[in-house]
């Protein structure tokens, strides 16, 4: 028998930890893809959630195989409570564990996670594990994106399904990337039996080829064994409405109804309201953003402008001090100016008031008569000036 993922002591981070619309928890990583679409809406998948909330009932049995994050293991839980019972299945080691984990997170210990690869037949199976940001999309057909190969028991879902004593199933819903055939086929009794009312399938052909199928195959099987496909907004543009064909249309999900199945799928679906007001949502958040990138611009132009504003005056005061200075200086200048002009004209009337005296009219009168007698440099004019110096005279 495979292994049942152990349970874990789940730490709680803020960077990862998102509240569901739908009443639950989930731990996921925001590189992956699938997680960043449930960080934007709070829901995947809106029809089909929309969907599974209308057919599960407390106390039914759903399984879900290909669990990825836990998703849908976890909105199952929510519905069919601690009376249901919840089987998740998936190949990758890592989507055991984050279901487990976020099973644990919202208390929904009664459901159980198992590490297999759900086929039609017993044994060990390669499977190819993708890219971090694409970890939905590892398969049991090679993938051009695979970052590793490990080897998984693989198991019929009718052998699983005895071993339990499961005789009534509810919903199954099968998203495994391309194995979708293999995993039909080992339904083996359960199918021909219509042990299950309803089969929730992805049918992409892109996902299908990896493993040499397609979605005519599948919905061939499914259709011999009885089953009534739906399809979701092609008929009925916002609702489910039964499938004429079955087609590849993308990454696009059949419903199967078994037909024990007396009631009727409901046409009236929410998701296109919840599309609508995911898109109002949108475009009001653009418009949120243009106005705070509007407000950003204007507070940055008045902040540019203040800061040219405050470095301008900054300016003009070092240019007002330096004038203040300058004024100062010339001031300084003029009554210095003005002094030595005073100076200058006492200097001056002194100077003329010497040069009228007699006495200075009577000392040029004797100077010309001594530089006749002793010229300069003269004998005699040396005898003059030792005499003139021993008797504490000037020339």
């Amino acid at each position: 028998m495979s292994a049942t993922a152990p349970r874990q002591t789940t730490i709680v981070s803020s960077q990862n930890f998102l509240h569901t619309r739908l009443g639950f928890d989930l731990l996921v990583d925001p590189n992956d893809y699938v997680s960043t679409l449930l960080i934007k809406n709070g829901v995947y998948e809106a029809p089909e959630t929309d969907l599974v909330t209308r057919i599960l009932r407390a106390g039914d049995t759903c399984i879900d195989a290909g669990c990825h994050v836990g998703y849908y293991s976890c909105l199952f839980a929510k519905l069919v409570g601690e009376k249901g019972r919840v089987f998740s299945f998936d190949a990758n080691p890592h989507s055991c564990r984050s279901t487990r984990r976020n099973l644990d997170l919202s208390g929904f210990f009664f459901a159980d996670v198992i590490h297999t690869a759900l086929t039609d037949a017993k044994g060990t199976r390669a499977f190819h594990i993708s890219s971090d940001d694409q970890t939905g999309l590892s398969s049991l057909g090679p993938i051009p994106s695979g970052k590793e190969t490990i080897s998984v028991s693989s198991l019929p879902l009718e052998e699983f399904l005895n071993e339990r004593q499961i005789g009534s199933i509810r919903l199954l819903k099968l998203d495994v990337e391309g194995a979708e055939e293999i995993v039909v086929r080992g339904l083996g009794r359960f199918l021909a039996d219509h042990v299950i009312d309803y089969i929730l399938i992805e049918c992409f052909d892109e996902r299908l080829q990896l493993l040499e199928t397609s979605t005519e195959k599948v919905a061939a099987i499914l259709k011999s064994a009885g089953y009534t496909p739906w399809e979701y907004g092609i008929e009925n543009p916002a609702g489910w409405s039964q499938a004429s064909e079955v087609h590849s249309r993308g990454d696009c999900n059949y419903l199967f109804s078994s037909p024990a199945i007396t009631e009727t799928i409901t046409s009236v679906s929410l998701a296109a309201a919840l599309g609508w007001a995911h898109s109002q949502r949108d475009e009001l958040q653009r418009g949120r953003d243009r106005v705070l990138s509007e407000r950003d611009r204007v507070l940055s132009e008045r902040d540019r402008a203040l800061g040219e504003g405050t470095a301008l005056k900054q300016q003009l005061e070092t240019l007002q001090s330096d004038i203040d200075w300058l004024l100062g200086s010339i001031k300084t200048h003029e009554m210095e100016s003005a002094r030595l002009a005073s100076e200058k004209g006492q200097l001056q009337a002194i100077l003329e008031a010497v040069q009228r005296s007699a006495s200075w009219r009577m000392l040029n009168k004797w100077r010309k008569v001594r530089n006749w007698l002793a010229p300069e440099n003269s004998f005699h004019r040396r005898i003059y000036d030792y005499v003139l110096r021993n008797l504490g005279g000037k020339s």
